[in-house]
């Protein structure tokens, strides 16, 4: 058994979707004019993408009835799908079908291939695993908004994003026809009851309740920094992914930050200082109009955002040892209920008082989050 070739395949998959998930907020101000529609309504192109995380738990229990890698490759087609039907897409309507598609694959994707690495590793490397696809996460936030703004600049052609995209998550098709099967489990069902004793616990329902006023902040800043930065600044489209690319460095610097100093300062404490780090700088944002000031604090803003996501994740897995899946099944699903509310309202908060409304409702959400996980304290917390 090949065990580079795992890393490799997961990894260009990770890398994969990783990138098609922020390339909306980053053209947006190129999709509003593509498709003549209001700038305001771009987010709703997430609207599907999201809702679909609904089936995170479905999903799981397909993989272990199915084997692990036969999901992967299935929900690659179905990506694989989406990005064709996306990328040729000649009105809005067809471009949120094919993100539908994209969406579904993503979260089939994402949840499935850190667990299919871990059936071929022993628990003390499981680490190292979870870090190389955090790596090809904070790699394609990186390179995404130079990789999509450059292409699009010059072709102004949707497909020229899309088909790239498509071919290396083709080459990962193939080479998952090389990797081995996982135990199949044909018994396992989705277990309601561990989902609703999960959500009667007043804990579990701070953490849940933290999630949403945390994901607000990064759904209402990075979906319409873009439009204000093409308007109030008037930069285009290659500029703004420069601008995009210099902000995502706070993401790799977050990324490595909390991978090596969550165990000696302890989760909950680091999470804490850096989701506080994560609002000083977005209710900075909302008082300074200068275009370097800008870029900065959202460059502190991703840090805080990305480090302190990064170690409450490490916290939160340990919260419910015994139902440890169900637990970050609804984990995951709050980030994802999160953009596909915020994709249905997030308009109409543009519309009534544009940007600085929307980074004003965003800030008063993190200040309630940050609250939230303060408050953990008052419980017996895992540290470590």
């Amino acid at each position: 058994m090949n065990q580079l070739l795992i890393f490799i395949t997961t990894f260009i998959i990770q890398f994969v979707i990783s990138v098609e998930m922020n390339l909306i907020g980053i053209l947006a101000p190129f999709l509003s004019q593509h498709f003549s529609i209001d700038e305001s309504l771009v987010i709703r192109f997430s609207l599907g993408y999201s809702a679909v995380a609904i089936l995170v738990p479905y999903l799981g229990v397909l993989a272990d009835r199915h084997g692990k890698k036969r999901l992967i490759k299935f929900a690659l087609i179905v990506f694989l799908l989406g990005c064709f039907v996306a990328g040729f897409s000649t009105n809005p309507i067809a471009f949120a079908f094919g993100r539908i598609f994209i969406g579904l694959g993503y979260y089939s994707l994402s949840g499935t291939a850190l667990s299919y690495i871990s059936e071929f590793i022993d628990y003390t490397n499981r680490g190292k695993a979870s870090g190389i696809l955090r790596i090809a996460f904070g790699l394609a936030c990186f390179v995404a908004p130079i990789y999509a703004t450059s292409i699009i600049s010059k072709t102004n052609k949707l497909y020229s994003v899309y088909l790239p995209l498509a071919i290396l998550g083709l080459i990962a098709l193939i080479l998952l026809f090389k990797l081995p099967e996982t135990q199949i489990n044909s018994s396992t069902k989705v277990d309601k009851s561990a989902f609703v004793s999960i959500l009667k616990e007043k804990k579990n329902k701070m953490i849940f309740a933290s999630l949403f006023f945390i994901s607000t902040g990064p759904t209402l800043l990075l979906n319409y920094l873009s439009l204000y930065l093409s308007n109030e600044f008037s930069l285009s489209q290659p500029k703004i992914g420069l601008v995009y690319t210099a902000i995502y460095v706070g993401t790799i610097l977050g990324i490595t930050f909390s991978a090596l100093y969550s165990d000696r300062i302890g989760k909950l404490k680091l999470a804490k200082i850096l989701f506080a780090i994560m609002l000083v700088s977005i209710s900075s944002i909302l008082v300074i109009n200068k275009l370097g000031f800008i870029v900065l604090f959202a460059s502190l803003f991703t840090i805080g955002l990305d480090g302190g996501w990064t170690t409450y994740q490490a916290y939160a897995s340990e919260i419910t040892p015994d139902n440890r899946a169900a637990f970050m099944n609804i984990f995951y699903m709050i980030n994802a209920l999160t953009v596909t509310f915020y994709s249905i309202v997030g308009s109409i908060i543009y519309n009534a008082g544009g940007f600085k409304l929307a980074i004003l409702i965003a800030s008063i959400s993190c200040a309630i989050g940050l609250f939230l996980v303060s408050s953990l304290s008052r419980f017996n917390e895992i540290e470590k």
